[in-house]
């Protein structure tokens, strides 16, 4: 066979043609193959322009692009492959930049205080926490990125004694010091960060390399040359660092909370003292050194969370106090102490003053001990479904407390309208009933049944109502005419992101047992209350919420004992859109309750800038109960536990300790 009957498959074309003229001749590139069936070979086809010859530098930097295209992707027929290389190089880059964080913090001093701020990658830590050994301080809603930043003060003594007899000027000074070092902590930890995307992508490039090795047994520079290599790896690690860079900054452009210092938790020591001054004196007599580390960390804690001036920030014209099932638990002498420190001048309570209504349990000592409140501090109630009727006017009995059962009252320039529960603990058929459904039919009805014997233009700037289900129904029936609802019953508070939402107009405030969850609980849910600040533009501007597990814990000289056992949170409400003109104070006083039919009320068109029409208002039929607040009895079965099926009829005296502490 001669050399030009070898096949040629698979090897160039060395020569030129066939010296047969029999054997087709050898395709040439240049000529168009017809790409229809009726088109014959032979025939004649325009010549095609002739392409223009790329440069040299152009050839190599196609030749650069393609070697890398091929080394990214190994081969253009697996992309799933080049997808694996590049997924897992982007979570090598986020994992060692979250460690780049944590591992790597920023030192500075302020205001003689040495400070070191730390980083961490996880959901639970994120935001801004300032920790001490007596407890800590926390700016949960900065971003939705699950990247905290953890501030350790390192308190020098002598140092802080000095800088905070200053006072405000030591607070000043030390958060415009502060302020002043942010640009070169985020310029620290961005670094950090970048640094370890670049070294986390190129660890996943090398690990993907290396399996490729192992697995496939297989040279992963098997093509072209190391140049070629290099530039494909850093065009990996360029578009992993890239990609995460954008990722990251997008996600904390697009969910950053400019308002986050108005969203704070305090935890600790630190909690007990900031919300009752006095008991620092007794630290102090006890121990003067843990007194003075105490005033350090809250002056430092007054630096970071001072609202910034503005002249749309309105004064506080008075505080008003929330509490909810108390269950009998004698612990209004213990709230006399924050009632005291945070100069509440109202208490509203959403029910559950007893076990199980029997007015044997309101001992001469448990309503000496509201009554020394209310003398000063004129108190709310409406009746929970452990009161019965006897209970409310026991309740009624005592001075300075206004007992409402679908009426309306004016307090301090507020319009309040109360609406008692229509269940009773322990009583027979569907008005004791713990089934779900039961009282859910039964809360709906009553809410809709005060909600027909009112003036539909009468503005409330706060709804009363035990039970959640009953007030965010009246509340979504009223559309407009509500401004907040206050209820208890499920013994815990609502989440914070809970309390005022885009997607409704009312602000919503869930209080959880002030009693602990009763008298004959010996461990039992948090005491939990609220401290609400108005404005004297009527304003609701701030509330404090309180979580304290244990309040009768002797010694306050061991931040340990509390332990993160007492906290509270802070919250700065959005002004919501009600009239210019309204002004609320002290001095306004409480007026007599009124039915909640009466027509000398304020109206939405007089002490409200929103339109009331008939669109926003719901029919019966339209009402869609907010299913996050369908009832929870997990509270009533508790008690049902400790105290027995009795029936307030039934009922005998829990027999109460007269001394009894919280």
């Amino acid at each position: 066979m001669s050399e030009s009957d070898q096949p040629t498959s698979g090897r160039p074309n060395q020569g030129g043609p066939s010296p047969d003229e029999s054997a087709p001749p050898a395709p040439n590139p240049d000529q168009r193959v017809p790409d229809q069936p009726g088109e014959a070979a032979g025939e004649a086809s325009p010549e095609p322009a002739p392409k223009p010859v790329p440069g040299p530098t152009r050839r190599r930097l196609l030749r650069v692009r393609r070697w890398t295209v091929e080394q990214m992707f190994r081969r253009p027929e697996h992309p799933v492959r080049a997808a694996v290389r590049f997924i897992v190089s982007l979570t090598a880059a986020l994992a060692v930049a979250a460690i780049a964080v944590s591992v790597y913090p920023y030192r500075t001093t302020v205001a003689k205080v040495d400070i070191v701020v730390s980083g961490s990658v996880t959901p639970e830590h994120r935001g801004i926490t300032v920790d001490s050994s007596l407890g800590s301080l926390q700016f949960r809603d900065v971003t939705a990125l699950p990247i905290g930043l953890h501030v350790t003060p390192r308190i020098d003594l002598d140092a802080v004694r000095e800088a905070t007899s200053g006072g405000a000027t030591f607070t000043n000074d030390f958060r415009s010091q502060l302020e002043d070092r942010i640009p070169a902590m985020v310029l620290h930890f961005a670094g950090a960060a970048l640094i370890g995307l670049l070294i986390g992508a190129l660890i996943g490039d090398l690990i993907v390399d290396g399996a490729i090795s192992v697995l496939a047994n297989k040279d992963p520079l098997r093509a072209g040359s190391r140049r070629h290599r290099l530039a494909a790896t850093a065009t990996l690690v360029a578009s992993s660092t890239v990609v995460a860079l954008v990722a990251l900054t997008a996600t904390f452009g697009i969910t950053y909370r400019s308002d986050w210092w108005q969203r704070y938790a305090v935890t600790g020591l630190l909690a007990d003292i900031a919300a009752t001054p006095d008991k620092l004196a007794a630290l102090d007599a006890r121990d003067a050194a843990a007194a003075d580390k105490v005033r350090a960390v809250l002056s430092l804690q007054d630096a970071l969370t001072r609202p910034p001036t503005s002249t749309d920030t309105p004064v506080t014209a008075y505080n008003v106090m929330f509490i909810s099932d108390v269950h009998r638990r004698d612990i209004y002498n213990y709230l006399q102490e924050y009632i005291d420190a945070n100069d509440v001048k109202l208490l509203v309570n959403t029910g559950d003053e007893t076990l199980v209504g029997n007015t044997a349990e309101m001992t001469s000592s448990y309503i000496d001990s509201i009554r020394r409140i209310t003398a000063t501090t004129p108190m709310i109630w409406i009746k929970g479904n452990h009161d019965s009727a006897s209970v409310a006017r026991r309740m009624a009995e005592i001075p300075g407390v206004t007992v409402l059962d679908q009426e309306v009252v004016s307090a301090m320039g507020l319009q309040i309208y109360g609406v008692g529960d229509p269940r009773t603990y322990g009583a027979p058929g569907d008005a004791g009933s713990d089934d779900v459904e039961v009282v859910t039919r039964i809360e709906t009805e009553a809410a809709l049944s005060a909600v027909e014997n009112l003036n539909r233009e009468t503005y409330f700037d706060l709804l009363l109502a035990h039970e959640p289900i009953m007030g965010d129904t009246m509340a979504t029936t009223l559309g407009p005419s509500v401004r907040a609802i206050g209820s208890g019953h499920v013994h815990h508070q609502n989440e914070t992101a809970d309390l005022q939402s885009s997607d409704r107009d009312y602000i919503r405030l869930i209080e959880g047992t002030t009693g602990m969850g009763g008298l004959l609980r010996e461990t039992g849910d948090p005491m939990e209350f609220s401290i609400l600040s108005v404005g004297t533009n009527c304003q609701y501007t701030r509330i404090i919420r309180y979580k304290l597990a244990d309040p009768a814990l002797p010694d306050l000289t061991r931040g340990e004992t509390y332990g993160n056992n007492s906290a509270f949170d802070v919250h700065y409400f959005q002004p919501q859109d009600i009239n210019a003109e309204r002004t609320c104070a002290v001095e306004d006083g409480i007026d007599e309750a009124v039915p909640a039919s009466a027509t000398n009320l304020a109206t939405v068109q007089e002490w409200s800038s929103l339109q009331l029409n008939d669109d926003a208002l719901a029919t019966p039929d339209e009402v869609t109960p907010d299913p996050v607040s369908t009832a929870d009895e997990a509270g009533d079965n508790a008690i049902r536990d400790d105290a027995g099926d009795s029936t307030p009829s039934e009922a005998t005296n829990p027999s109460p300790s007269e001394t009894a502490t919280p």
